[in-house]
């Protein structure tokens, strides 16, 4: 049987999964259900001293959208967006603090870890929210610059107007790393330019993870009233944005391999994602959007599902997985030469597949479409639309 601990920061984690910062780990109870499920840990929603970014979550507002950018009503589509704004933890530090307590106590009785996550207006304020967090028991403490996204009043910065200031983001993590002895991780906005050279600023100021990444802002108007979904500009993620952050994950394992962690978030659906997220070189994986539209006991069987797929391929830890699909990555001008082939027996002739050739290399005759290979480039069009399963092949010149 496959062994899904990690090794996160020196900290043990019995399986990748963690329950994201948002409204499944909003309070005591709620991270109590995460964890029941079997997951490794939460991610507490962000504890603040902003009374503004608090105020926010008590109008929360989210929708689940489809292809269209409509709203779902009841059929989630496998590449949904959950379109939502929503602020911080509801509760003032003083008595969050009290409902953190009781989930790590709560956590060690069923191996299972709880990282804080703190969000503040000012340097000195995340030092004492995270002095305030250590204290409680949690063994990492999460940086949030990434949410919430508006600008909620002139002159402060918050969230990801803290996550786009790489100076100021990097001075407040030196002086949170100094201050605390528990390790400190920093989830960042993908509204940047250049998330890999950040990533290693943020370790030289003394982060020792990444949490790649925070969602981006998007837009969506109704066409049918004229006005915009949930009010305005929101938060979007989802599915459909998976890509995106296996990108930054990809890039950030491949420049700092061995020295800094990644958990992964935005765009974990089921096991399947949770297997692509670690082939790309995260450690853990944060999942929030399946588990709003599902419901808690979600992530249990998506570990289970892991489980079962590790034992099925032959994968004895996450580790053995972690990162080969990075590590396999080829430079655009290191790719093979290639070339299609078709598969006499197996085409039916439908001619898709003329429809995607723009090499000219597709011809069409009376019984079967064939190949002028002189002229094939390999590019797989032909190879993606083909209904029939083996009926084009793609192979090495």
């Amino acid at each position: 049987m496959a062994n899904l601990e990690v090794d996160f920061c020196g900290v043990r984690i019995k399986n990748p999964l963690l329950a994201a910062s948002a409204e499944p780990t909003l309070n005591a109870n709620n991270m109590k259900k995460c964890i029941d499920t079997g997951v490794g840990g939460v991610v507490a929603k962000t504890m603040t001293d902003s009374p503004a970014m608090r105020e926010l979550t008590t109008r929360a507002k989210w929708r689940f959208l489809n292809e269209q950018h409509e709203v779902c009503h009841g059929r989630l589509p496998r590449g949904f967006s959950l379109y939502s704004r929503s602020g911080l933890a509801i509760e003032e530090p003083k008595d969050f603090i009290k409902e953190i307590k009781k989930t790590v106590k709560y956590a060690a009785q069923n191996d299972a870890v709880v990282v804080g996550s703190i969000g503040s207006v000012e340097e000195d304020g995340w030092v004492s929210l995270a002095k305030q967090m250590e204290d409680t028991g949690v063994p990492l403490i999460e940086l949030n610059f990434g949410c919430p996204h508006p600008k909620l009043m002139e002159g402060v910065r918050t969230g990801m107007n803290v996550g786009q200031d790489f100076d100021y983001a990097c001075e407040i993590t030196q002086a949170v790393a100094e201050a605390v002895s528990v390790p400190i991780m920093i989830k960042v906005t993908p509204q940047v330019t250049d998330l890999v050279h950040f990533s290693g600023r943020l370790l030289e100021s003394g982060a020792k993870a990444v949490t790649l990444t925070n969602r981006f802002i998007g837009f969506v108007p109704d066409i049918n009233t004229g006005k915009p979904v949930i009010y305005g500009q929101a938060g979007i993620g989802g599915p459909w944005i998976k890509p995106l952050t296996l990108r930054w994950i990809n890039e950030v394992h491949a420049t700092y391999k061995g020295k800094v962690f990644i958990s992964g978030t935005n765009g974990a659906y089921d096991w399947r994602d949770i297997v692509q997220f670690i082939m790309s070189g995260a450690h853990t994986i944060q999942m929030c959007a399946a588990v709003m539209w599902h419901g808690y006991k979600w992530m249990g069987k998506q570990v289970k599902k892991l489980e079962q797929f590790m034992d099925e391929k032959g994968y004895q830890t996450i580790d053995e997985m972690r990162g080969i699909a990075s590590d396999a990555a080829l430079k655009y001008s290191e790719m093979p030469a290639e070339v299609a082939k078709v598969v006499p027996e197996l085409c039916n002739n439908c001619k898709r597949c003329l429809n995607v050739c723009f090499a000219d290399a597709m011809q069409t005759g009376k019984e079967n479409t064939w190949i002028k290979s002189e002229n094939c480039i390999g590019c797989g069009g032909c190879y993606s639309i083909c209904p029939v399963e083996g009926a084009i092949e793609i192979n090495p010149i």
